[in-house]
């Protein structure tokens, strides 16, 4: 991935800035590629075929969506699991569909330390309590880190029967367009593209990249800064000194928004070490910078069970009509 790649895979991320709302990284799959264009700088076509080769080398492959938990009373927590060998990584992904409500996992390396973070949603204290027995046993190895709560903002609205069968029909197959969606929940293109475009704005769920695409080659870089003083600063030398930078819009890490004052972080390309290293030395060396941290991903898995029989209960046969 050269820097015009990352420019252009930086801005399907809304705003440019990244975003991890339970655990996975937040897209707009509608922005146009003369948009795009504009951002980078070269032709609307020169942007289509880039968005070609990254798609076939599997950085923009598939479309899923991760519904808003906050629809279903649930809240999101983030646990850690310890990776001791790299053999136990295959099989402690494969156990997490065993416990319920876990939703998403990514197998990290964070400053030489191996975990598998674990995004969980539960609706109450005594059903979290559940999940952390059965994670703690699949973490044999070490301890667990206890789940944390973990910041998404709320759905702005409440659902009604069609938008629960619209909100349905885009989680089932997230390739379709607008128009075959409209077909299949039985309503006109207008009505679609309306409750479409409503929904997302009230937050009722999230496009991100498909289960099968790569995002390995990028680094999570934190910046952590002696106060909050430093923010601004350190935030304009970013933009100034390093292009090949996404930010990560402050609440886009699970923190609630104005939590994280000294915090900075972002992603940057991570497949030439030895360029990584001098970025991350000269981020250190910087006035107002107390310390750098960095986190590799090394795969990923999602878990759709939870999300599929909470939406199955909302859309079952009988269940409301294409009023609403």
């Amino acid at each position: 991935m050269d820097p015009l790649d990352f420019a252009i895979y930086r801005f399907f991320s809304p705003g440019g800035e990244a975003r991890f709302w339970a655990g996975r990284r937040v897209i707009d799959p509608t922005i146009p590629a003369r948009e795009i264009a504009e951002r980078v700088g070269i032709s609307e076509n020169g942007v289509r075929t880039r968005i070609r080769s990254l798609a076939a080398r599997g950085f923009l492959r598939g479309l899923a969506i991760t519904p808003n938990p906050s629809l279903f009373g649930a809240r999101v927590y983030v646990a850690e699991l310890p990776v001791k060998e790299a053999g136990e990584v295959e099989r402690i992904l494969r156990d997490l569909a065993l416990v319920e409500g876990v939703i998403f996992a990514r197998d990290i390396l964070d400053e030489d330390e191996r975990k598998i973070r674990v995004h969980i949603v539960s609706e109450n204290e005594a059903a979290i309590a559940r999940r952390v027995a059965l994670l703690r046993r699949l973490a044999a190895t070490g301890p667990l880190r206890l789940p944390q709560a973990y910041w998404i903002p709320a759905c702005e609205r409440e659902l009604t029967p069609l938008d629960w069968r619209v909100l349905q029909r885009l989680w089932s197959h997230p390739d379709a367009t607008v128009a075959e969606m409209a077909g299949s929940v039985g309503i006109s293109l207008k009505t679609a593209a309306r409750r479409y475009h409503q929904l997302v704005d009230a937050n009722a769920f999230w496009w991100t990249h498909g289960s099968e695409s790569e995002e390995f080659p990028l680094a999570l870089v934190w910046i952590f800064l002696r106060g909050a003083e430093d923010r601004d600063s350190v935030a304009g030398t970013i933009r100034k000194e390093t292009p090949a930078w996404m930010p990560v819009a402050p609440d886009g890490l699970g923190l609630e928004p104005g939590s994280a004052s000294t915090l900075i972080a972002g992603l940057v390309p991570a497949d030439a070490p030895v360029v990584l290293e001098r970025l991350l030395r000269k981020f250190a060396g910087w006035p107002g910078v107390a310390r750098v941290r960095r986190t590799f991903a090394l795969g990923s898995m999602a878990y759709p069970a939870w999300f599929a029989d909470r939406l199955n209960e909302r859309v079952r046969p009988g269940f409301g009509s294409a009023r609403g």
